[in-house]
């Protein structure tokens, strides 16, 4: 499906479909978009899909701060300088300044020329409003309800309009699912708590980041939460032995069928995996320890599981 066309949902909320999903709402003024997508060609795509409906640009609302959702910012809004943009705390930091993904990928130093892509790397884009993490907003006199997602990204925000719950990366569509085998996230026990929250939920319909809109979330939720909780029996077992996370990364890989083949697979893995042992971690199910100058995390003594 061509992602400059836009798909309704109630008679002012929308999206535009794609391998990331672009959230559509009509404000008083223009379209508020929900997120960018990746970069300049899909912002193009979508000016396209605005201009079809005779549409400016009013504001763009963003749920979290990786490149493959504020990506097309830069070029919207040379199209559209007065459009407002609107982030969470923390995520708006990262899409002013884009060089900070690349650096906390990387364990604080300066990125390699390799992580230095567009899939990492964003182009700069302001930030006019900061977005609170929870409550209510009112956008070109259009009112969204916030909700914290927190997990995939620090300070990810779900945002719901019309009763339509515009849900980021907080859950992955069933192939997608399937496809990344070890989900990014920066702590996989917000994670859980996020895919909680939304499955006592009751909103009219859901859009993820990566996936189909749903009016019946909670098969692919319940997915969700079943591949979260298999990596942490997982992990625990990898972890039986004491290992640093380099090696128990490796052995993950190897159970996973994953090949790491460049840079940016490394980092988003190595991360992903972190996140995975900090949610551990958080629950007492592992725990860490230094010796021989290597930082060593192992299945928690005492806990029978």
């Amino acid at each position: 499906m061509a992602q400059h066309t836009l798909e309704m949902i109630t008679e002012t909320v929308g999206y535009f479909p794609g391998s990331v999903n672009i959230g559509f709402v009509q404000g008083k003024t223009g379209a508020i978009l929900i997120d960018s997508g990746l970069d300049t060609q899909t912002a193009k795509k979508i000016k396209k899909g605005l201009d079809a409906i005779a549409q400016p640009l009013s504001a763009i609302v963003q749920t979290h701060a990786h490149a493959d959702h504020f990506g097309g910012n830069a070029y919207l809004l040379s199209c559209w300088p007065a459009a407002q943009v609107y982030a969470p705390p923390l995520e708006e930091a990262i899409i002013r300044y884009p060089l900070l993904e690349p650096i906390y990928l990387g364990m604080g130093a300066q990125p390699l020329d390799e992580l230095r892509n567009k899939f990492l790397l964003a182009e700069a884009s302001r930030v006019d409003h900061l977005l609170p993490t929870e409550g209510r907003v009112e956008i070109d006199e259009t009112c969204f309800e916030v909700i914290p997602l927190p997990g995939h990204s620090w300070n990810q925000v779900g945002l719901v309009v019309d009763r339509i719950c515009f849900s980021a990366d907080s859950y992955l569509g069933e192939e997608t699912l399937k496809k990344h085998k070890l989900p990014f996230l920066v702590d996989a026990h917000e994670t859980l708590l996020s895919l909680v929250k939304l499955l006592e939920s009751n909103y009219r319909g859901y859009l993820p980041g990566h996936g189909p809109y749903t009016t019946s979330p909670e098969a692919v939720l319940t997915q969700n939460i079943h591949c979260h909780r298999r990596l942490y029996g997982m992990i625990e077992e990898i972890l039986s032995e004491e290992r640093t996370l380099e090696q128990a990364l490796a052995l993950v890989c190897e159970r996973l069928q994953i090949s790491i083949e460049n840079a940016t697979s490394y980092v988003l893995y190595r991360t992903a995996l972190m996140g995975y042992f900090i949610g551990l971690l958080k629950e007492e199910r592992i725990r860490y320890r230094f010796a021989a100058n290597q930082w060593l995390w192992g299945k928690h003594d005492g806990l029978d599981r």
